[in-house]
């Protein structure tokens, strides 16, 4: 893709209206938008992980709604279409059919307003784009060909629950076989207990082995590894005897260049990397991981398609989720982990919602674990009556799921006051 400095007066190129498009459609895919092309266009977060996934999702929602027309327009006026086409089709993640039917529009009105809106959006971003980069930049595309951001991006991001204890298992003997080689010795500090992290298992592995061999090809006579806390999980700390000098000269600069890239597999799994200076010396490096949402929310509705929608809601704040169709799988689900929080549609085919909301709250195990109803329906005084903590009407957004959440997570006892929708 060619993203040119400059460009006719209001014209869009087709290449970044392609990419905007691309970015609405993942907007709840983390690893997706951490390695995005418009993550530049997004001012990094304040959060300790530098976190651009969630900037660029926030600077998306932001600029739809600036399509939103003034509080003197109807919204049954034809100018709230494109704002409300888009809303639906990614912040609220509906089907083309289920925009048309809620919209009351042809299948054709549906793509002209849909295009009026991507555009919108895309000429607010272009004018970003073009007072961000530097007209002298090169080709995004060309630059990307060959690059560990490529190769990441073709491998994909695949978070799970690791031990560091598991990862530096997997790493021990190519570290070990280049200690002997520079004859530096490489020693471990045993961990006093079991560090749980939220890592790739590839990157996390490649990542360490880069931090090690940039460690050790400065040839010091000792490193040693031990673990510390980074961030919300845990970190690997790698410390150099002697410390390494930053100079600037061509063993320091090629440390640098592997850091660099040691950073980058950091960064691409929600984790970072701390150099450890003392003046202009390199004492060691932190590996910094996260650590998972330790609260685990279980899903209860017969629409396969919202639950897959919300599980992206939640999965992307770093909550566990877990997806279920029916009571019986709920139950099941329950048996081997009781949730912090349920989520429970109450119009299904096959179960009936009430019904097991109120079985929910006979269940000891679940005396203080939240339930939130989300439903078409309006009855929040039924589900306060019959002790769930809050309501939510649908279409729901992520906001106002993980809002209604975070409330009753925080301080409600069931059948308190609801966390939302009264």
């Amino acid at each position: 893709m060619t993203l040119e400095a400059t460009t006719e007066a209001g014209a869009v190129p087709e290449e970044f209206v392609a990419q905007v498009r691309n970015a609405l459609m993942h907007l709840y895919d983390y690893a997706h938008l951490q390695r995005h092309p418009l993550t530049r266009l997004a001012a990094l977060s304040p959060d300790p992980f530098n976190d651009s996934a969630k900037a660029l999702r926030n600077l998306l929602l932001d600029t739809l709604e600036q399509l939103k027309p003034g509080p003197t327009v109807s919204p049954n006026d034809k100018e709230w279409r494109p704002h409300g086409v888009l809303i639906r089709r990614y912040v609220n993640g509906f089907a083309i059919e289920e925009v048309i039917e809620e919209l009351h529009i042809s299948v054709r009105q549906i793509h002209r307003e849909h295009q009026k809106g991507l555009l919108a959006v895309a000429e607010i971003l272009w004018r970003r784009w073009q007072a961000d980069v530097d007209p002298a930049e090169a080709d995004p595309d060309q630059a990307r060909e060959g690059s560990l951001e490529q190769e990441v991006e073709q491998l994909g991001v695949a978070p799970a629950r690791l031990d560091l204890a598991a990862i530096l298992e997997g790493v021990m003997g190519p570290a070990q076989a280049l200690a002997r080689e520079v004859q530096a010795g490489l020693e471990v500090r045993p961990p006093r207990r079991t560090h749980w992290v939220w890592a790739d298992p590839t990157l996390a592995r490649q990542a360490l082995l880069g931090a090690l061999s940039a460690a050790l090809l400065g040839h010091p006579h000792r490193v040693e590894i031990s673990w510390g806390q980074g961030g919300s999980g845990a970190a690997f700390l790698v410390a150099c005897e002697p410390h390494l000098p930053e100079d600037g000269s061509a063993g320091a600069r090629e440390r640098e260049q592997r850091l660099g890239a040691v950073d980058e597999l950091m960064r691409a799994q929600g984790g970072r990397l701390d150099l450890l200076l003392e003046g202009a010396t390199l004492a060691g490096m932190r590996l910094a991981f996260r650590g998972r949402e330790s609260r685990h929310v279980l899903l209860i509705d017969d629409n396969e398609r919202l639950l897959r929608l919300f599980e992206r809601y939640l999965s992307a704040e770093g909550f566990g989720v877990t997806g279920t169709v029916d009571a019986d799988q709920a139950l099941r689900s329950i048996e081997a982990e009781p949730p912090d929080a349920i989520v429970l549609d109450v119009m299904m085919r096959d179960t009936d919602g009430w019904q097991l909301l109120q079985r929910l709250r006979g269940d000891a195990r679940l005396a203080e674990v939240p339930i939130i109803i989300c439903s078409v329906l309006q009855e929040p005084e039924l589900a306060h009556i019959l002790g769930a903590q809050g309501y939510l009407k649908k279409p729901v957004s992520q906001r106002q799921l993980l809002a209604a959440l975070r409330e009753a997570l925080d301080g409600s006892s069931p059948g308190g006051e609801p966390a939302a929708g009264r």
